[in-house]
């Protein structure tokens, strides 16, 4: 049995792998079939989890690229070609407005 085998409604699971978790009918026995189907359920889904080949994809956390990104659609990205600028932070300000403190490879852009 998988995940997939459940319903989205709640009432309508009525059984794991042939165990009755219907109410009034179970007995703790069953209760216990129950839970270690629904953990080996669990761990089967882990484990094809863990088998996906993400490497190909940034991590959320903190995404680094080597070499040039690719994309789709409208729009463009900003990026340096020289590896000597160390940030990347676009400002966006009125003109006259004070110079906020920036990095090498930070960019102003005045309205």
């Amino acid at each position: 049995m998988s995940f997939s085998d459940y319903s989205l409604t709640p009432s309508n699971n009525l059984t794991i792998d042939g165990q009755s978790i219907a109410e009034g009918t179970t007995s703790p026995g069953t209760i216990n079939l129950a839970i270690r189907q629904l953990m080996s359920d669990g761990r089967e889904l882990s484990d094809q989890v863990n088998a996906i080949d993400l490497s190909g994809y940034a991590p959320l956390s903190s995404p680094v690229f080597t070499g040039q990104p690719t994309y789709t659609g409208r729009g463009a990205f900003l990026h340096h070609n020289n590896s000597a600028n160390l940030s990347g932070r676009l400002f966006v300000q009125a003109e006259g407005a004070a110079v906020p403190t920036m990095a090498n490879g930070d960019i102003l852009a005045t309205y």
